[in-house]
C-alpha cells in the first residue's frame, strides 16, 4: 500500500513558501479508512496524504473567506483553511493563502489527517492540484522540513524533500523518510523503517548503512540520520548493510549483494514481499553458514538470524543451532531446521520436512497446506502427533541407521525405513510402508495396506516382520529388481507360489514360499532351493494366503 512519489515539479507551478509543515494523523473513533462510512476498500491502516486526497475527483461544496471544502470520490472531504479566500465570477481563486488542510470524513467533523504550517496561495494551490497527481501534490506541499506525527493507530508515515522529523507514535507504523537528512522515532508498537522508496528515486545510488544498536543510518541518498524504537528494517534495491541491536528484529534486503547480522535477540529475515519488486525466484537459505541466495539471485550474508519468512516459490531453507521459526508459503518447498526445536511451516506445495529434534514442530495448516508432503526423520517421528505434526502429511522417511520408529496417521501415508531396525505403524488410512533395510516390525492398522520389499536380502539381517497382515484387506508388494527370477510384474502368477509346512518349492517354477506353520516368507530364485532360499520376511500363521496377496512392480 506504501505510495511510490517520484519528486519532479513543473516550473509553472512554484513550490509552497519555504515553511514547515506539520502533518497529523488522526484515528477517528478507532477506525481505519476501510472502515470508514463509506469504506475505502483494502486502506486497512492510516495512509498517507496523497493516499487519502485525488484532487482530480473533487468537487467544490462551500466557500467562505477563510474554507474551501471538497468533497471527494471516495467519500472523504477535503477541507483548505486560510486567509482572504477571494474568487471571479466563474468560480476560480484569485486571492487568499492556505494555511492548512483538513480531511475529513463523510460526515465533514471527524478529523483524519492534518497539514498545517503551510503558507501557499489557493491560486497556485489549485493550480498544483490540476497539474500534479496525488502523491505529487503530497510531495510538493511536503517538499520542507517538515514534521509528520503518526496517530494511535498503524500508520503510514512518509517523508520527502528536506530534513523531515517523522514521529510514528503508537501502533505498528511503516515509515518512510524519501529526500533529506531526517529523524526517525518509532514510537510504541512494532514498527518499520522502510528505505525502499529508493526503487523509484533516481537520485538514490548506494545501499543503506544502519546500524540499529547506535541508531544511526546512512540512507540511500548518502544522508547521514538518526533513529530509535523500530523492530523492523527494510532496504534498497543496492547492497545494504544492515546490523540489528539486542532486540527482536526483523530485516528486509530486498535486491543486492546484503549483510544482515541480527545480533542478539531472536532476528528474522523476510524475503516474502521480493515479489512486489519484481523477484522471480525461490530462495536458497542456510543460517548454519550464513549463505543465502535470495529471490532475486544475489548472494547475501547473513549471521544472528534465527527465523526465515520466504516465498511462494521453490524455497531450499536450512536453520542453525538455534530453536529457528521456518515458513516458506507456496511451491514445493524443503525445509531442515538443522538443531534446535524448531517449527517448519511450508503452506501450499508438495513440502520436504526434516526433522532431527524431538522438540521440532512441522506445520502444515498455514495456506491451506495443499498438496503432497514428506517428513525425513533422523529420530522416531509420529505423523499422527498433532503437537508434532500440525495438519494434513502424507509421507514419512526415516534417515540414517538408528533404531527408530515411524507412525502415519489417518491419510493414506508412504512410510519408508532406514537401514536400522525400524517399528513402522501406518496407522488409519490405506498405507504404503517399506521397511528398507534391517529387521523391521511393520504394522498397517486399519485399512487397505501394501508392504513394500524392495531392498538387498539378507536372511539375518534383513527380515521384517508384518504384524497384522489381513489377507482380506492387505498385499505384499515385490520390487522385481530384487525379486528378479520372478516373471512379470503385475499380480504374482499361481504357478510362482505356494504355500505350505515345510518351506521350500514343490516346481521349479515357484519362487514365493510362505511356511505357514511358522508364518516365514521364502524366496527362491530358481525353485528347487540350488541357488539357496531367502527368509524376508515374517507373516501370522496358518494364514489363508494365495498368490493373489502378491504384486509385483
Amino acid at each position: 500500500m506504501a505510495i511510490h512519489i517520484t519528486n519532479h515539479f513543473w516550473p509553472e507551478t512554484p513550490g509552497p513558501e519555504e515553511t514547515m509543515a506539520t502533518v497529523t494523523y488522526h484515528f477517528p473513533a478507532g477506525l481505519y479508512p476501510n472502515q470508514y462510512n463509506p469504506p475505502l476498500s483494502g486502506v486497512s491502516v492510516n495512509p498517507s496524504f496523497g493516499e487519502l486526497v485525488d484532487m482530480h475527483k473533487a468537487s467544490r461544496s462551500t466557500t467562505t473567506s477563510t474554507e474551501v471544502l471538497y468533497r471527494l470520490d471516495n467519500g472523504l472531504k477535503v477541507k483548505l483553511v486560510g486567509t482572504g479566500f477571494s474568487f471571479d465570477a466563474s468560480g476560480d481563486a484569485v486571492g487568499g493563502t492556505v494555511t492548512s488542510i483538513e480531511v475529513l470524513l463523510n460526515n465533514g467533523v471527524g478529523l483524519v489527517q492534518t497539514i498545517t504550517g503551510l503558507n501557499v496561495s489557493l491560486e497556485t494551490f489549485n493550480d498544483a492540484a490540476a497539474a500534479f497527481d496525488s502523491s505529487e501534490l503530497e510531495s510538493w506541499l511536503l517538499s520542507g522540513d517538515d514534521t509528520l506525527n503518526g496517530s494511535t493507530g498503524n500508520d503510514e508515515l512518509e517523508g520527502h524533500l528536506g530534513n523531515d522529523v517523522l514521529n510514528a507514535g503508537a501502533g505498528d507504523d511503516i515509515v518512510t523518510g524519501g529526500g533529506g537528512t531526517d529523524t526517525y522515532d518509532g514510537g510504541a508498537g512494532i514498527d518499520t523503517l522502510n528505505f525502499r522508496d529508493a526503487y523509484d528515486a533516481l537520485t538514490a545510488t548506494r545501499g543503506i548503512n544502519l546500524d540499529a544498536t547506535a541508531g544511526t543510518v546512512i540512507d540511500q541518498f548518502g544522508n547521514s540520520e538518526t533513529f530509535q524504537n523500530f523492530e523492523e528494517f527494510r532496504g534498497t534495491q543496492f547492497s545494504d548493510r544492515m546490523i540489528g541491536s539486542s532486540v527482536d528484529e526483523t530485516f528486509m534486503g530486498f535486491g543486492g549483494r546484503d549483510t544482515i547480522a541480527g545480533g542478539a535477540g531472536i532476528d528474522t529475515i523476510r524475503y516474502d514481499r521480493d515479489f512486489q519488486l519484481g523477484a522471480t525466484k525461490g530462495v536458497n537459505v542456510n543460517l548454519t553458514n550464513g549463505v543465502s541466495i535470495d529471490s532475486f539471485g544475489s548472494q547475501d550474508a547473513l549471521s544472528g538470524i534465527e527465523n526465515v519468512r520466504a516465498t511462494d516459490l521453490k524455497d531450499t531453507i536450512v536453520g542453525n543451532s538455534s530453536s529457528n521459526f521456518i515458513r516458506a508459503f507456496k511451491g514445493n518447498d524443503f525445509i531442515n531446521g538443522a538443531g534446535g526445536a524448531d517449527e517448519m511451516r511450508g503452506g501450499a506445495g508438495n513440502d520436504t520436512y526434516y526433522v532431527d529434534n524431538a522438540g521440532d514442530i512441522v506445520n502444515e495448516t498455514a495456506d491451506s497446506g495443499a498438496g503432497t508432503d514428506t517428513v525425513r526423520s533422523s529420530i522416531s517421528f509420529n505423523l499422527g502427533n498433532t503437537a508434532a505434526a500440525i495438519g494434513n502429511l502424507e509421507h514419512l522417511t526415516l534417515l540414517n541407521t538408528g533404531n527408530i520408529s515411524g507412525t502415519g496417521n489417518s491419510l493414506n501415508n508412504t512410510l519408508t525405513g532406514n537401514s536400522g531396525n525400524n517399528g513402522l505403524n501406518g496407522a488409519g488410512g490405506n498405507d504404503l510402508i517399506d521397511g528398507g533395510l534391517g529387521n523391521d516390525s511393520l504394522r498397517g492398522s486399519t485399512g487397505l495396506d501394501t508392504f513394500l520389499f524392495s531392498t538387498a536380502l539378507n536372511a539375518v539381517t534383513n527380515v521384517d516382520t508384518i504384524l497384522d497382515f489381513n489377507i482380506a484387506d492387505d498385499t505384499v508388494r515385490l520390487e522385481n529388481a530384487i525379486f528378479d527370477a520372478i516373471q512379470g510384474v503385475g499380480a504374482l502368477t499361481s504357478a510362482q507360489f505356494v504355500s505350505n509346512t515345510a518351506g521350500v518349492a514343490d516346481t521349479s517354477d515357484q519362487r514365493i514360499v510362505y511356511e505357514s506353520d511358522t508364518g516365514k516368507l521364502y524366496y527362491d530364485s530358481d525353485g528347487n532351493g540350488a541357488a539357496g532360499s531367502v527368509h524376508f520376511a515374517t507373516l501370522g500363521t496358518n494364514l489363508n494366503i494365495t498368490a493373489s496377496d502378491f504384486f509385483v512392480v
